[in-house]
């Protein structure tokens, strides 16, 4: 239901973004292995624009293609097609057939071609939701294309995809039997869920025909929109529920999406009586069901022009949402604490499967499927909350209507007795305040847990915010204030201030060699050597950029800085870093500097006089330390 949230957060990583890729396309080798994925490190892109059309692989230039230049295949929004190339390798004595899968289903055109790196020859199959579906390279929730490898070929090849959204391409290559064995996991996995979603409506629908109370009937219309959303976005609906339609094939995702925004907005409103709070609770849930339904209605009577300001208005519609049930819990509405703890979940495993898409974090069965677990767990929370707040109600009414009985009853009985009566008011009203204020004793010690865990949160967040999240070493950021509080001390009391910058050598080629994740393996163990060697509880180690760090040493001259690096230098060269069985050696660079700091000198000069040092140690031939005197 807030697909366009994900959207948006793709929109804002695009910070990252891609670059001409000189090097040769490393081969992905095929043989004897039952499933690949590719990553963006095998893959290089070509996007079309008006004015130069591609309509063949033979039109596409040999050099001068893009690399991702991040973590997943994914190179946001294009008006026009975006062209894809990557080489397979069979390096086994026999022939072998393998499996595209692009797990992502919501693409207008995928058109694949296979290309015999030898003669030239040239294959091509088409797909995507503008291709009718009789004539798709494939009949399930993803887009499947089949190709063969002869014994020792390598074959190029090529896809022109086009997309209404971004275009994102997790593939895999597949030995047949494997991807059979796949398939049918994850069409487990969605029967379960769509199962669960299915009983959910079912359950509430049949209880709104026998009870005839509107909340269900509600809560069942959003229930159905959330399926038709997930169909679209998981490629289910392409697979089951659209058949040959080719109007739904192509607008029934986006559809699904206006009109889960719609009934959640509907549903929002009955479940928290928001007609009950007025003011601009009602008045911001109205703005957006007549908007979502307006919008449902351009798209089935014209054209979605409105796609790229809906895009915006799914963000302002989550975080209305959110903020309106919120200020009612904080109002003391119980249903509102249910409604934030459902929404706030999804949107969060909303955001992990963004942050997924983005390569922020790591591709697997959770992250992928996130919104609809979340989905799933947010229907079950909410119709849990719906059957309490009617029994809640239902109990509020039967204890009214108690009261007044007895009252009556009370009243009638000893009429002549008004002394007793008033007395029995009197009894009554204390108890009502008794109550009153248990009530409010409650809500006090909630909201004082809820602040309590609010203030450890904050904590954890500032903490957060100056580590850096591989190393576990503080980052740039803190590095930057760190240093201007010690180049200010230094300048007041006169006490020498050291820098050391250090710089893993070849570690580009380290990654290309043995792949980003040993490399991470390979920055958190020296940024723990770092620390072990600056232990002083005023040293500060810091990832400066990639693979370099700093060490700030208060109170130590340049000398005494430099026996630091070398010591810092030799417990690398020392590292016994092992990958698949062999050491791997590792060295560094360092580049030292430190003097009493001249008042208003900033923090320019002497980090500048430690990376002068540092490329100084380079091209003396790396793997040592150099003194910023030294350096010239």
């Amino acid at each position: 239901m807030i697909f366009r949230l994900g959207c948006l957060l793709l929109l804002a990583l695009q910070m990252c973004r891609v670059g001409y890729a000189s090097e040769s396309l490393p081969l992905v080798q095929l043989a004897d292995q039952e499933q690949v994925r590719l990553v963006p490190d095998m893959v290089r892109f070509w996007p079309e624009s008006k004015q130069d059309p591609i309509a063949s692989p033979l039109g596409l230039p040999e050099s001068g293609w893009h690399s991702i230049g991040r973590s997943s295949i994914n190179v946001g929004k294009h008006d026009y097609p975006v062209w894809f190339r990557f080489e397979v390798a069979n390096d086994s004595a026999h022939a072998i057939t393998r499996l595209l899968e692009i797990r992502w289903i919501n693409l207008k055109l995928v058109e694949f071609y296979s290309q015999d790196s030898h003669t030239g020859a040239m294959i091509k199959l088409e797909a995507g939701l503008l291709n009718p579906k009789s004539a798709s390279s494939n009949n399930n929730t993803s887009w499947v294309f089949p190709f063969a490898l002869q014994a020792g070929e390598t074959k190029h090849i090529y896809l022109r995809v086009a997309s209404r959204f971004n275009v994102f391409l997790p593939m895999y290559v597949w030995e047949e039997d494997a991807f059979s064995e796949a398939q049918w996991q994850r069409y487990v996995w969605y029967g379960l869920a769509f199962g669960v979603l299915a009983a959910m409506l079912l359950y509430n629908l049949s209880l709104y025909v026998f009870t005839r109370d509107n909340s269900y009937l509600f809560y069942s219309v959003y229930a159905f929109s959330v399926i038709l959303y997930e169909g679209g976005l998981t490629g289910v609906g392409d697979h089951l529920f659209w058949g040959h339609n080719q109007w739904f094939r192509v607008n029934g995702f986006a559809l699904s999406i206006y009109v889960s925004f719609f009934a959640a907005a509907l549903f929002m409103r009955n479940f928290l009586q928001l007609k009950r709070w007025g003011g601009w609770v009602l008045h911001l849930n109205t703005f957006f069901v007549v908007y979502w339904l307006f919008s449902a209605f351009v798209l089935l009577f014209g054209t979605d022009f409105m796609v790229t300001i809906n895009e915006l208005f799914a963000l302002l519609s989550c975080i209305a949402a959110l903020a309106t049930s919120i200020w009612l819990w904080i109002k003391g509405n119980v249903s509102a604490r249910y409604f934030t703890i459902a929404w706030g979940g999804l949107i969060a495993l909303t955001i992990a499967a963004v942050l997924m898409m983005e390569g922020v974090l790591p591709y697997s069965m959770l992250t992928e499927n996130g919104q609809l677990i979340g989905f799933v767990l947010e229907m079950l929370l909410l119709s849990l909350a719906l059957a309490e707040r009617i029994n809640r109600e239902r109990a509020e009414r039967e204890l009214a209507q108690s009261k007044a009985l007895n009252m009556q009853m009370l009243m009638n009985s000893e009429r002549e007795e008004k002394l007793k009566a008033q007395e029995a008011m009197l009894l009554m009203q204390q108890e009502t305040n008794e109550a009153l204020e248990a009530r409010v004793a409650q809500r006090t010690q909630e909201l004082e847990r809820t602040m309590t865990n609010l203030e450890i949160a904050n904590r954890e967040l500032a903490k957060l915010s100056v580590t850096d999240p591989l190393t576990k070493v503080h980052n740039r950021r803190y590095f930057d204030e760190t240093l201007a509080r010690e180049i200010e001390r230094s300048s007041r009391t006169g006490q020498a201030l050291s820098l050391i910058l250090v710089d893993i050598d070849h570690f580009k080629q380290f990654n290309d060699l043995y792949g980003h994740l040993v490399g991470d393996d390979c920055l958190r163990l020296v940024a723990a050597t770092l620390k072990e060697v600056a232990s002083r509880s005023t040293d500060l180690v810091a990832r400066y950029g990639g693979e370099e760090f700093a060490i700030v040493l208060p109170d130590t001259k340049q000398a005494e800085a430099y026996l630091v690096a070398e010591r810092v230098r030799s417990k690398i060269n020392q590292l016994n870093f092992i990958y698949k069985g062999k050491r791997i050696p590792i060295s560094a660079s360092l580049g030292v500097v430190g003097r009493v700091i001249a008042s208003g000198e900033g923090g320019e000069a002497i980090i500048g006089a430690a990376d002068k040092a540092l490329y100084e140690a380079k091209n003396q031939g790396r793997n040592c330390s150099v003194e910023a005197s030294a350096a010239g």
